[in-house]
């Protein structure tokens, strides 16, 4: 018996208070929700985990006790694992966990982790091409300037900002027309941050994650037909593909060989994605016949493994 579309499905979502993390739990469910109805809870996995998520009990606080029980559960994040394995054993609902898990697959339904994590696939376990996001492609006109995000130095790369402001600027003096916005964030040091503004210009301008909105970045991806992401930026690296954006890679030193510093060159390797010296040879970089739309792909994959036969809760 299949679930009736018409009537919500009670979903409950873990989420950890990072950004990263949530960005993936709802982007994966605003592609479910455009499938069917969700009633979505969204609980902090860190009090659950203090108040009820223990293997032995079943108990649940007296505002989860009068609501409907969920038929999915989902989360990213270690945080939310335990409270996502409490919630599926208490309600024997289906549970989806959005990375690579410390605890065994086999305690959720379906682990959904990037390839680079380096898991193989498995019945509990399927791979994705990057993390999820919340992009969806825009349906205008691609008219916007080209993007230039900028990360900064992490776990895994390096940072030389001399060498990337070399890049910026053949980037940008090497067409005659310009149309670029350029964009620090978080993890860029204050001085490169501060030497970005040097780029101001006619048909160029310098946006600081300071400033934007938390919609600012969806909404110039959704115009943008070209954009720059220095390599060590993983997420927005996969946010641009999923837009729909022809994607060049901006290069920045590696600590080591690993897992994550290998992703923007596989990215090339597989032409997904283009270098700067390939674009100084022949100005135009490689574009999907489609854009990449994995949290679509997977809440499809929800839908059909899943919730073929879960009654639909109100």
């Amino acid at each position: 018996m299949h679930a009736r579309r018409d009537v919500p499905l009670s979903v409950w979502r873990f989420h950890d208070g990072k950004p990263g993390h949530d960005r993936q739990s709802a982007g994966l469910l605003a592609a479910l929700a455009r499938r069917r109805p969700l009633d979505v809870l969204d609980l902090d996995a860190r009090a659950a985990a203090v108040a009820w998520w223990h293997p032995l009990l079943r108990r649940l606080p007296a505002a989860l006790a009068r609501r409907a029980p969920p038929a999915l559960v989902v989360g990213a994040g270690h945080a939310c694992e335990w409270p996502l394995w409490a919630a599926r054993r208490a309600h024997r609902a289906h549970a989806v966990y959005l990375m690579k898990p410390t605890l065994p697959p086999g305690f959720f339904d379906l682990c959904l982790v990037p390839r680079h994590d380096g898991l193989a696939a498995g019945s509990h376990v399927v791979l994705t091409h990057g993390v999820l996001n919340d992009v969806v492609p825009g349906t205008g006109p691609r008219d916007g300037p080209v993007l230039v995000l900028i990360g900064g130095p992490s776990a895994h790369h390096g940072w030389d900002e001399a060498a990337l402001l070399r890049q910026i600027a053949s980037l940008v003096f090497g067409r005659r027309e310009r149309h670029f916005a350029l964009s620090d964030s978080r993890r860029t040091p204050p001085s490169t941050a501060a030497k970005l503004r040097d780029f101001v210009q006619h048909g160029v301008s310098v946006h600081s994650h300071l400033d934007t909105g938390p919609t600012w970045l969806l909404q110039m991806l959704a115009r943008a037909g070209e954009a720059w992401v220095t390599a060590d930026s993983v997420s927005m690296l996969f946010e641009a593909l999923s837009a729909g954006c022809a994607l060049g890679v901006l290069d920045v030193p590696a600590k080591r060989a690993d897992r994550i510093n290998a992703i923007a060159p596989a990215l090339v390797a597989d032409g997904l994605a283009g270098t700067l010296d390939t674009w100084l040879a022949d100005p135009r970089l490689p574009r999907l016949p489609q854009p990449l739309a994995e949290a679509t792909r997977c809440a499809e994959l929800i839908d059909h493994r899943l919730l073929g036969a879960v009654a639909c809760v109100a």
